[in-house]
Formats: structure tokens, sequence, C-alpha cells
């Protein structure tokens, strides 16, 4: 074995050669997911052009797809069931991920257990899944079939640090690899220029894109730069995981410097997805225009400024991007949501806002709707597009913050 150990769970134990037959024995077997690691991740290292990097997408879409198949052969099934939707993963997050006395009690105990389970044999997870309860043997990994494993909406990150804590509580061998196994599929999911896509393996359309929409990235670069930098939390991953992540963190240093948006040579923000490999900013779904996005680069941003030593790139960045948030500050008004529809009111104690797009060319706030037009107002989108999507933001007013105590 390198850096991954077997996995061992519930008493069963299988050895990796026995991947590749049906269900490993039983047919009230585990799911794969908390099995022994595919041997096939053993041997792939970071792709360092995109010829490599599309062979592992395909190898581990593969995996993903032939551990479901065993598993339905195992259990005597002919179709794949999907489990539980939930707008999250149906568990408190901050509890799982932060909470040591919660994670020692059962029910902490049974959530890292029941998530075990859901993790694809690729090394990660799905989005919109009620993960609570235990995935079944041959049921999907998650709600989205074509779009799993994913870093949409927190996912994979999120399970990630919940297996850290788990492992760091209970010391048991299957959390710690769990986690490191997650570690490697982020490693592994990493474009060679540095940046990462929604979704991988990869699925096409924008979800190919270099995604910094919803935080994606962001939250990418906290388990990087953890591991990179030696985050006491992680002191179980192999020396070899750590030296992979401190050049998957180099590498996605030098993407963020590539992909701050320059208008008239003055470096601004980012947008919120980025084309793979010619790094421009472009459209997402139909109202999500081509545009600068201002909540994804603050949280861009609060990241780098948390960095050991950043390089004077990395610093010019920082400067460049807080200095457009001062200067496109919104005063005196206050975005209200709720039971009413959504619209900015005038308001004399209102702190500073932001629209959440901003048009590349004309530095005007630009807001999408579903038929893929941009409009230059709120009120000119449809009712449900304008309440249906968070239009303005003042994530980075903590930036602004921030960056001024960093800066001391």
């Amino acid at each position: 074995m390198n850096f991954l150990r077997v996995i061992t769970a519930g008493g069963l134990i299988c050895g990796a050669v026995l991947l590749a037959a049906a269900g490993c024995g039983a047919k009230n077997a585990p799911p794969e997911s908390s099995r022994p690691v595919p041997a096939v991740l053993e041997t792939l290292q970071p792709a360092r052009d995109m010829t490599s990097y599309r062979a592992i997408s395909d190898q581990l879409y593969q995996l993903d797809r032939e551990a479901i198949a065993r598993e339905l052969a195992a259990a005597g099934l002919e179709k794949s069931t999907k489990p539980a939707k939930h707008k999250l993963f149906g568990f408190d997050v901050k509890k799982a991920v932060y909470d040591r006395d919660f994670m020692a009690s059962a029910e902490g105990k049974a959530l890292a257990d029941s998530l075990l389970t859901f993790q694809t044999p690729s090394g990660g997870w799905s989005k919109r899944t009620d993960m609570r309860a235990p995935r079944q043997p041959g049921q999907q990994f998650g709600t989205e079939k074509d779009y799993i494993p994913t870093f949409d909406n927190y996912a994979t990150s999120t399970q990630f640090w919940v297996m850290v804590n788990a492992c760091n509580v209970h010391g048991e061998p299957r959390y710690c690899d769990s986690a490191s196994r997650a570690l490697n599929y982020i490693l592994l999911a990493q474009y060679p220029n540095g940046g990462w896509p929604q979704n991988f393996p990869l699925r096409g359309k924008y979800h190919d894109d270099i995604t910094f929409n919803d935080d994606a990235i962001a939250n990418l670069l906290k388990v990087v730069a953890a591991a990179a930098e030696g985050d006491a939390r992680l002191q179980f991953i192999s020396a070899e995981l750590k030296t992979r992540a401190k050049e998957s963190l180099r590498r996605a240093l030098d993407m963020l410097v590539a992909t701050q948006v320059a208008v008239n040579g003055v470096p601004t923000i980012w947008g919120a997805q980025h084309q793979a490999e010619t790094l421009e900013p472009t459209s997402a779904r139909a109202f999500e225009p081509v545009a600068l996005a201002t909540s994804e680069s603050a949280d861009l941003v609060l990241f780098l400024m948390t960095l050991k030593n950043p390089p004077e790139a990395i610093r010019n960045a920082i400067d460049s991007a807080n200095r457009w948030f001062e200067q496109h500050q919104i005063r005196g008004l206050r975005y209200r949501r709720g039971d009413e529809l959504p619209a900015l009111v005038p308001a004399e104690d209102a702190g500073p806002l932001w629209a959440r797009f901003y048009d590349i060319d004309s530095d005007r706030p630009v807001f999408g709707d579903r038929d893929g037009k941009v409009y230059y107002a709120l009120d000119q989108i449809s009712a449900e597009r304008r309440a249906g999507y968070g239009w303005y933001t003042e994530r980075p007013e903590k930036a602004l913050k921030e960056y001024r105590e960093w800066k001391r």
C-alpha cells in the first residue's frame, strides 16, 4: 500500500483484488464505499496535461459506475434506486465538522459511518442528498446520477472535514482513510493549470468550467492549504499526500493570479466561472452571465489572507481585489428579501452592499434571467428569478475589514 491504507468496516475485510468480483461474498454486505480502496487509486498521479487528465476522469467514472453494478449483482437487484433528497445533506454541518463532543456521541459516530457509505470509490460525495441514513447496496451515491461526485453546494469538502473530525475523535482507520481518499480525489480532480471543475469525473457543459461559483474552489483551497501548511487536524495524512498538496496549492495560486480579470490592464476580481483552458471568464446557467462575481471573489480573498507568507503575486492580487471592492460599494440602500418581492430600499443605517455580478466592460451591475438575456436593473427580470437568486451581497465588507487587519 502507498498513502492509502485498507479500509475495514463492520468486521468485513476484503482484499483489494477482490473488488473486481461481485459483492465480495454476501448479499447483505455493506456498500462498496466502506470497503478497501480500489487499487487503481494507489497508482494514479495528478495529471500534468489535459490528455492524461481526461484519461483519469474516464477511469474514475468507470470505477464509480462499476461499483454500483457489482452491488446490484451481489444483492440480486436489476435497477438501482436513488436516496432521499435534501437541500444540503440532512445533518447539522457545523456540529459534524467542529463539535468533538457531538462526534464522540453515538449519533455523531453513526453519522460518520453513514457518510462512509455515500463516498464514491473515486473518493468524493454528492450534493442534495440526505446522508443521515446509510446508503443501501446498489443504491446510487446521490440524487443527481450524472453529476456525482461534485464540489458544488459544499459537497465533498464538507464530508472531508466531517471525516477529519471523526478521525481525530475516534482514531479509527476507516475515518482517517476516508479523509485521505477524499484529499487524494481532490488532488486528482485539479486541472493541470491549477483550477477545479464543478464536478469530477467531467460531465460536460459549464460543469467543466473552473468553478468559483458558490465557493466551490474556495472550499477546496481550504482543504488543500490545510494539508500543505501542516494543519494540526491533518496529522494522519501521509507525507506523500502532504507533498502533493503543497504542489497543488502552488498551482492553484498561479491559477488565481492568471484568472483575476484585468480591465484596461488593471486587475479587478474574478468571474463565477472561467473557461478551463483559456481561463477567460464565462457564463454558466442562463441567468448567470459572463461577469465579475463579488461574493465568490470576496471568499477567495478571505482565503488568500489566511496563507502563511503568500508570494508577492498573491499579495498584489489581494490588494487589487480589495481596492475594487472599496470602489464599488453601494451606500444608503438595503437589499430587502422575505415575503415581499426582493428590492433595494433606502435605509440610512444600511451597511455597504455590492451587486452579485458586474459587467466586465461597463462596470455596471448585471442581472440574468432564464431567457439568457442580460439586464441592468433588478426589476427588469422575472419575479421567479428575482426571488429565487441572491442578487446583492454584503460579503465583500468582511473582506475589507479583514484586509485592514491583514495589511497591519
